[in-house]
């Protein structure tokens, strides 16, 4: 159904169309408004949508000209008609050429409302069936501004054009950014469709499709709110099709960086699924990744062949779905990073794998197939590597080698020539962890696999892995893994970590 607005300075014309639309009772009117001047028409429709508008052509202030074009910028679609007088031609004629439809003589005649109403419904059913014309000027301008958004760097200042493109969109000094993206390819035309919806609903907004299953957004700062609870509403009515996320308002000349921020928030929906509007407020959390995953990563570049075991990659899966989405987005950083230092110590050109951006995956399970996918191309490239083991590294294979004996940083320093201090600073920078920790992750770690011998005692673990007596043995590896030893040999799939 279409809504009505007339506009027309004469209460009783107003009232008399009105009277005669609500007579033809034709099902495809909606609610009908009326207004008394241009200026209460523009206000009234911040918040009343009208696909169908009468204007009268001579209004005292704003005309019906200047009504025409300062709406026909905010609805869509919209279909303007009309009402002058014999003497008016002059008027209508540039009414025409402002994108009226038709006009209405006075007095109203109801033939000709008919006839009006059928041409006006007729235009307005063909917008719903070809949407692509639509706004073909404000499609225009967003697709410039968001291409040059995204081509700018978090902290560059945008260009005089795009803050002036973004004062004609109404945009204000503050904005905020949002992204729609979608489980499966967007058809551009339910893109363009959508887009159009939120011009209906804003006007202090522009949107543009960014790929085939992502749609970038920038509004005012005032409308920020009705924007979110417009996103909420749409993700929870598309059935797990469709995920949004919106940033909190920033000055506009930070809009590349808003961007970049509404990407990374969409990052959540790796873990969560969508469904979801996600705010700054789903995004807090430790930065500092877990000891474990560095300590994984550290076996898997020093020793590739560990990441075709499905132990340690299942561990590894595992610690990837408890970061938070700040620890999530400095790991990935890390991880590509490490991967391609890593390789190119060996000689090899690792950095023609190709990287996606973090925004563009899916779901978790294309995280942890690129996650896997690179190591594995690590292990291929590194199986024959001519690698000279540095100071560090010959510490740490003496430690995995010896790790069930008495060792101290002291035994370590004065074993290898080197300071005590020296020793814990670099072997802490190098292995991402202290010695200590290292020292009891890994007894932990052999703890496991001999547990699952049922012919050794908890003892002769404790033993096995650097303890003189179970009960410190069970005391650390409790704090390990969240269960006692006897609990896990009982049940190995439950523990904390």
């Amino acid at each position: 159904m279409y809504n009505v607005l007339i506009v027309d300075d004469e209460y009783y014309i107003c009232e008399g169309l009105k009277s005669q639309l609500l007579q033809h009772k034709h099902p495809s009117i909606g609610k009908i408004c009326t207004c008394q001047s241009g200026e209460d028409a523009l206000t009234l429709c911040d918040s009343f949508k009208p696909q169908i508008v009468f204007t009268d052509i001579k209004m005292e202030g704003m005309d019906g000209i200047s009504l025409i074009h300062a709406l026909s910028r905010r609805l869509h679609p919209v279909a303007f008609v009309v009402l002058s007088g014999y003497d008016d031609f002059h008027y209508v004629r540039g009414a025409f050429q402002n994108g009226a439809v038709d006009y209405l003589l006075k007095p109203i005649l109801s033939e000709d409302l008919s006839r009006i109403l059928s041409i006006v419904i007729d235009e307005l059913n063909g917008y719903s069936q070809n949407p692509d014309p639509l706004r073909k000027t404000l499609f225009q301008l967003s697709a410039s501004v968001f291409q040059e958004l995204s081509c700018l760097g978090a902290d560059d200042i945008p260009s005089p054009f795009l803050l002036t493109s973004l004062e004609n969109a109404r945009i204000g000094e503050d904005c905020a950014a949002a992204l729609i993206v979608s489980t499966s390819p967007w058809p551009r035309e339910t893109q363009i469709r959508q887009i159009n919806l939120l011009y209906d609903s804003f006007d202090r907004i522009l949107g543009s499709p960014l790929s085939s299953g992502k749609i970038a957004i920038l509004c005012d700062a005032r409308d920020r709110n009705a924007l979110g609870r417009f996103l909420s509403s749409f993700v929870l009515s598309e059935k797990d099709s469709y995920a949004a996320s919106m940033t909190d308002c920033a000055p506009t000349i930070q809009a590349a960086r808003l961007l970049r921020r509404a990407q990374e928030l969409l990052c959540l929906r790796l873990f969560h699924g969508y469904e979801q509007l996600y705010t700054e407020a789903e995004s807090s959390g430790k930065q500092e990744l877990p000891p474990k995953l560095k300590h994984l990563m550290t076996q898997f570049i020093k020793t590739p062949s560990l990441i075709s075991n499905q132990v340690q990659r299942a561990a590894f899966s595992k610690e990837i779905r408890k970061l938070t989405l700040p620890a999530l987005l400095r790991f990935y950083s890390y991880f590509n990073e490490l991967l391609n230092v890593a390789s190119s110590d060996t000689g090899s050109a690792f950095l023609e794998y190709e990287t996606p951006s973090l925004f563009d995956l899916s779901c978790l399970d294309d995280l942890e197939e690129h996650f896997h996918n690179g190591l594995e191309k690590y292990a291929r490239i590194s199986a024959s590597p001519a690698h000279h083991p540095g100071t560090m590294d010959m510490v740490k294979e003496y430690v995995d080698a010896h790790y069930m004996e008495d060792l101290t940083l002291a035994s370590l320093a004065d074993r290898f020539f080197l300071s005590y201090s020296y020793l814990s600073k670099s072997f802490h920078k190098t292995f991402h962890m202290p010695f200590q920790q290292y020292l009891l992750m890994l007894r932990m770690e052999h703890a496991l696999e001999l547990l699952k011998d049922p012919g050794l005692t908890i003892q002769q673990i404790a033993t096995r892995v650097g303890y003189e007596n179970a009960f410190n043995f069970s005391r650390s590896f409790k704090a390990q893994y969240g269960v006692s030893p006897s609990h896990f040999r009982s049940d190995p799939n439950e523990t904390d970590g």
